[in-house]
């Protein structure tokens, strides 16, 4: 998944992942294509604060409705980034380049999804601000890592429970620091979410995981954080 255009290429069997939840490519599981060849991509900087919240080949993400060979690899349509597009106008951010560093659907009331935009009048590079996008109508809340608490923050993390079952799904992406990502309660082979290697440093996964489940986060050797994820059904939440 990244930056050097060299193409990485990923088996992706569609309909088994759509089936039970994944973390490598959920994306490609809307069509059904086997094979998809995707360029390298590069994490953040491997950096605490606000520092690893900034990618060395700019703005992380795929435009809405991208596509590689016939699969749409951002995950959404361009329509459904307008209420996040009119939030990012209004946060002083461009709006015109709002891109999709992961998404996942839960069900049938849209996307959950981090969006990436860069700060609007400003010299180049100019800097990379994120936002959450929950199902429904939510107004996406956009976090520019000097400016607020995202600075402190490992990850951000967008997550749902479906109503009808004990379905978690979780999309999130991780600062340049941060080594691996494991959600809690579920079984050894789905609990590695996230390890460093060559995408923008996104995960995401749909599983059933019990109500405690939460997510532990590790940089350079050593635990950094354990990020509740406290939803009961039919919730969803932003976490960081």
């Amino acid at each position: 998944m990244v930056t050097s255009r060299v193409a990485l290429f990923l088996v992706v069997l569609v309909g088994a992942l759509a089936a039970l939840g994944y973390a490598a490519f959920p994306r490609a599981a809307a069509r059904g294509c086997c094979i998809v060849a995707l360029p390298l991509k590069q994490p953040a900087n491997d950096a605490s604060g606000a520092a690893g919240w900034v990618w060395a080949d700019g703005l992380p993400g795929w435009k809405p409705g991208q596509t590689v060979g016939d699969v749409d690899v951002s995950g959404v349509q361009p329509i459904e980034l307008e209420p996040a597009r009119v939030d990012a106008a209004r946060a002083g951010l461009d709006a015109g380049d709002v891109r999709v560093v992961q998404a996942m659907r839960p069900g049938r009331d849209g996307a959950l999804a981090i969006l990436a935009a860069s700060l609007s009048d400003y010299a180049a590079p100019a800097p990379t601000c994120l936002g959450a996008m929950l199902q429904g109508d939510r107004r996406v809340r956009w976090l520019c890592p000097a400016q607020s608490e995202l600075a402190r923050s490992h990850v951000l993390v967008a997550a749902a429970r479906t109503r009808m079952e004990p379905s978690l799904t979780v999309v999130g992406v991780a600062r340049g620091d941060v080594d691996k990502v494991v959600l809690t309660g579920v079984s050894p082979g789905n609990s590695v979410l996230y390890q460093r290697s060559r995408t923008w440093g996104q995960f995401a996964i749909g599983i059933g995981a019990p109500a405690s489940a939460s997510l532990l986060v590790y940089g350079h050797g050593r635990l950094l954080e354990r990020v509740a994820l406290p939803l009961k059904p039919g919730q969803q939440g932003v976490f960081r």
